[in-house]
C-alpha cells in the first residue's frame, strides 16, 4: 500500500512505514501525515500476521517535526480540542513493538516520534534535537519526559533549553539510542530487531512490554506489583507451556 506521504510494506512478520519526504522534504508532520501513521499503526495492531513495526524516513531526514505552516495558523485552544499534542501518545501506546529507524535530521516533533518508539536505532551521524526553544515554543509531544527518563535530567536539560543537536553516536552512547550504525544498514537493521522479537513469545513480549512501561511511568512500589503479576500470569499461556516443555525437552537430550 502506498500513499504519496507514507509507503507501507511487509517483510515477513515486520511491518515498515516509511515517510517518503514527499510532497514535502523533510517529513513535516502534517495532521494528514499524522493521522495515516496512526491509521497505519492501528492496521498494523489488528493483523495478526505482524509482530512489530519499524518507522522510517527518507536517508537525509526521518521528520523535521511539526509543520510550522500548520502551526503558525493554530490557537492554544485550537490545538488542545484536535488532541494535536496527544497524537504520537499512540505509539507510546502500541500494542506491538515499535521501533524507530532514524537517518538524517530528526528534530522537534521528528526526534520525539522516535523517543516514543520502543527502540531506536540510529544512523552513526544522524541528527537528533529538540530546538523549539529557538523559535518560542516548547516540545509537547512527549519529547521533555521522555528524555529524561533516558538520559536523565542534566543531559535533558542541556538538549532541550539550549537546542543542542546529537549525533547518532552520542545518543547511543547516552542511552538514548539503542543502537547506532553506518547509514545505509540502519533500516535493515531496524527490520532484523522487529523480526528477533517475531520469534519471541508474542504473549510474554507483550507482558514484557507492559512492564517496561510500568517501570518508566509509575513508582518502583507500583511497578514491582505490576511485573509480578504479569509474570504470574504469563505461566498459564499456553505458549508458554509450549516453550518450556521444548527447552527442557533440548536440555535432556544433551545429557
Amino acid at each position: 500500500m502506498r500513499r504519496e506521504h507514507l509507503d507501507i510494506k511487509t517483510e515477513e512478520p515486520v511491518r515498515i512505514l516509511t515517510m517518503t519526504g514527499k510532497p514535502r522534504r523533510g517529513n513535516p508532520l502534517s495532521r494528514e501525515l499524522a493521522a495515516d501513521l496512526v491509521n497505519a499503526l492501528i492496521d498494523a495492531e489488528q493483523d495478526p500476521s505482524i509482530h512489530a513495526l519499524v518507522l522510517a524516513g527518507t536517508e537525509t531526514h526521518f521528520s523535521v517535526g511539526a509543520d510550522l505552516e500548520e502551526v503558525s495558523q493554530m490557537t492554544g485552544i485550537d490545538a488542545v480540542l484536535a488532541d494535536w499534542l496527544e497524537q504520537f501518545d499512540r505509539f507510546a501506546e502500541a500494542r506491538k513493538p515499535t521501533i524507530a529507524a532514524v537517518r538524517g535530521h530528526a528534530v522537534g516533533g521528528g526526534f520525539e516520534l522516535a523517543l516514543s518508539c520502543d527502540i531506536l536505532v540510529c544512523a552513526e551521524d544522524a541528527n537528533l534535537a529538540l530546538p523549539e526553544t529557538g523559535i518560542g515554543v516548547i516540545a509537547g509531544q512527549g519529547g521533555t519526559q521522555r528524555l529524561i527518563q533516558m538520559a536523565g535530567r542534566a543531559i535533558a536539560s542541556d538538549l532541550i533549553l539550549t537546542g543542542r543537536s546529537l549525533s547518532g553516536r552520542e545518543a547511543s552512547a547516552l542511552g538514548i539510542a539503542a543502537r547506532s550504525c553506518p547509514a545505509d544498514q540502519v533500516v535493515e537493521g531496524a527490520i532484523s530487531i522487529g523480526k528477533k522479537i517475531a520469534e519471541r513469545s508474542a504473549p510474554a513480549v507483550r507482558f514484557a512490554r507492559e512492564v517496561i512501561r510500568e517501570a518508566a511511568e509509575h513508582p518502583m512500589r507500583q511497578s514491582l506489583r505490576m511485573e509480578r503479576l504479569l509474570a504470574a500470569l504469563i505461566l498459564d499461556t499456553p505458549e508458554r507451556k509450549q516453550r518450556v516443555a521444548a527447552f527442557l525437552n533440548r536440555k535432556a537430550n544433551k545429557t
